[in-house]
């Protein structure tokens, strides 16, 4: 039960108690919000069962977080059922939980109506909510902006890096109240979870080089908007550290935590090579990347 509700809802564990008066419980919800679900069990065997009409509602500012606990309920064999009323099943999604109570999961997205910067240029290229934000950036070109300093040049020239697109995102998403946070993650650039780089690193010898990549999280999962195609699964196993940064980080700091990530690795893993060889490999591994995709 209580897997259901964090590791595919989502939700995180707060707290709990045990034996208070033959009763034990446990807290679930998200940090810093004013709500929390409460699970208890006791001695006594519950004497109700679940109605067709008692629903627990979940709204999302995303659809790709929707998408996404479905999907994670789909390979957990939980598969989406009929809802007894039709509003729910033109607006949600409806999910069983493992006692037989049904979670609906509906879109709520945030209208972006701050007076900031960054917001007002979403607002005025027609852009009116957080997940049309979020699916706009998403189909946007890869490339890297005239100023990587300047995170509106994501949306006036219309393109833009993983380290532009997530940095804007979070920008905006601190403008509304969105809560997001902007993550670096380190991870094993290999020839599994990276195509067209097999080659270049076989001849260095390594079976990786660590990459440097940014992507946002909602909640305990991470999201990431580069393009379409981008799935985050693909590297989440060959993490090797990542910590949360603000979008001022994105240029000059993202680029010196990596070269010192890669200089203490080098010495931890007694690597023959020395950084500056490390670098330029991976400097060859993004060309071939990009040559792959082009």
């Amino acid at each position: 039960m209580i897997g259901f509700y964090t590791e595919v809802i989502g939700l995180e564990h707060l707290g709990g108690f045990e034996n208070h008066d033959r009763y034990d419980g446990v807290f679930l919800g998200l940090p810093n919000e004013n709500w929390e679900i409460e699970f208890t069990v006791s001695d006594e065997l519950p004497g109700h069962t679940p109605d067709e009409d008692d629903l627990l509602v979940f709204y999302f500012n995303s659809r790709f977080e929707m998408e996404a606990v479905i999907k994670r309920a789909i390979n957990n064999g939980i598969l989406p059922i009929k809802a007894k009323n039709p509003y729910w099943n033109k607006n949600g999604m409806t999910l069983p939980d493992p006692d037989g109570f049904l979670v609906t999961l509906a879109l709520r997205s945030p209208k972006l109506d701050s007076d900031k910067l960054l917001s007002k240029q979403a607002i005025s290229s027609g852009i009116q909510d957080w997940d049309s934000l979020l699916d706009h950036v998403r189909n946007l070109p890869y490339g890297r902006n005239a100023n990587r300093h300047d995170l509106s040049l994501v949306l006036s020239e219309a393109k833009g890096s993983c380290s532009s697109k997530h940095a804007l995102l979070k920008a905006i998403a601190d403008e509304s109240g969105i809560d997001a946070k902007l993550v670096i993650g380190i991870y094993k650039m290999n020839r599994e979870n990276t195509r067209g780089i097999g080659k270049t690193l076989e001849n260095s010898g390594l079976e990786y080089v660590p990459e440097a990549h940014c992507y946002l999280k909602f909640g305990q999962h991470r999201y990431d908007f580069t393009n379409p195609h981008s799935d985050i699964s693909k590297i989440e196993t060959d993490l090797l550290e990542e910590i949360e940064i603000t979008p001022s980080q994105v240029a000059d700091f993202k680029v010196q935590y990596h070269k010192n990530f890669i200089k203490k690795w080098i010495s931890d893993e007694k690597i023959a090579l020395n950084f500056d060889a490390v670098w330029q490999l991976r400097e060859r591994c993004i060309e071939a990347l990009s040559e792959n995709k082009s």
